[in-house]
């Protein structure tokens, strides 16, 4: 597949921070830098200008059974399904035959965290750990020592934001005891997935993840959620899938923190990576492209 080489953009990628360009071949990004020297890295790609594009990893909805893809699609969302939900006495067959592991926190976050920590002991740890525990729901009531003991073993808390009630969490604490955060977009058969962005920037009481940390839930999160371990998926990394999307948006900005209390900034100098102001309209899809293929999806 020929090399396709956009430029002319704004690129969320941890390759740089300053990104205005991307490349992809056979599927896979192999470049994100600024314009200049993209013709001579790639000479013979495929040109796109991305015209003042905001370019950022699709969203990922990974509850996705019996949602329409192609309407997902025009919101800039792709699937990666996660599994239904398995009975906690189940966990441990599962894990001995590799399978993923995904539970309902209807059955306890700390009944859930002793038997994941009871079959770490018997089968090692990195062997829970492969299967990817996914925790499916939210609740108030996880204390710090259940939340290490799910960190342990890799576990995955997978949140419904515009579903759940997030007002009594606190996303900050989970996220800083390791326990990866994913989140669905789902409402009913529709995804909102700018919404969902608020609900997780706005839990009261300054509990709230900072949009970058909640764009990485709905993206590499997601991606984690439905199974992926490289580290790369739902990034904008070399050697990652090319699947992303591009968006008209105003002004970036970015969310630094002051005193422990999150602002918004337009500061470079805070080295954090700018993002659409969601206290402004949503951004407006201009394209979404899948594994490198051709856009499927544009306005």
């Amino acid at each position: 597949m020929t090399a396709l080489l956009a430029t002319g953009g704004r690129v969320l990628t941890p390759s740089s921070r300053d990104a205005t360009a991307l490349a992809h071949e056979n599927g896979l990004v192999v470049w994100a830098g600024s314009d200049a020297p993209g013709p001579a890295l790639f000479p013979g790609a495929e040109r796109v200008d991305l015209d003042g594009d905001w370019v950022a990893p699709a969203f990922v909805e990974c509850l996705s059974t019996g949602l329409d893809l192609d309407a997902a699609a025009g919101d800039g969302v792709v699937a990666a399904p996660v599994p239904g939900s398995h009975p906690l006495d189940a966990v441990g067959d599962r894990i001995r035959a590799g399978e993923r592991v995904v539970l309902d926190t209807h059955e306890g976050p700390a009944r859930i965290a002793d038997e994941l920590t009871r079959l770490a002991g018997d089968l090692g740890g990195p062997a829970v750990a492969r299967c990817t525990p996914v925790i499916i729901g939210m609740t108030t009531r996880i204390d710090d020592g259940t939340l290490a003991a799910l960190a342990t073993v890799g576990t995955v808390l997978l949140l419904r934001p515009l579903v759940d009630d997030l007002a009594g969490c606190d996303l900050v604490r989970i996220a800083g005891s390791g326990v990866a955060l994913a989140a669905s977009m789902r409402v009913d058969d529709a995804v909102r997935p700018w919404d969902t962005l608020r609900a997780l920037t706005s839990v009261p009481d300054g509990r709230g993840l900072s949009p970058r940390a909640a764009f990485t839930a709905l993206t590499r999160g997601a991606r984690r959620a439905a199974g992926a371990r490289d580290g790369t998926a739902g990034t904008l990394t070399p050697g990652a899938s090319a699947t992303y999307a591009r968006w008209r948006t105003g002004e970036l900005a970015v969310v630094a923190a002051d005193d422990a209390v999150q602002r918004w900034s337009t500061d470079p100098r805070s080295g954090v990576p700018p993002m659409p102001d969601l206290s402004g309209p949503d951004p407006v899809l201009r394209g979404l492209v899948v594994d490198g293929g051709s856009t499927v999806h544009t306005r």
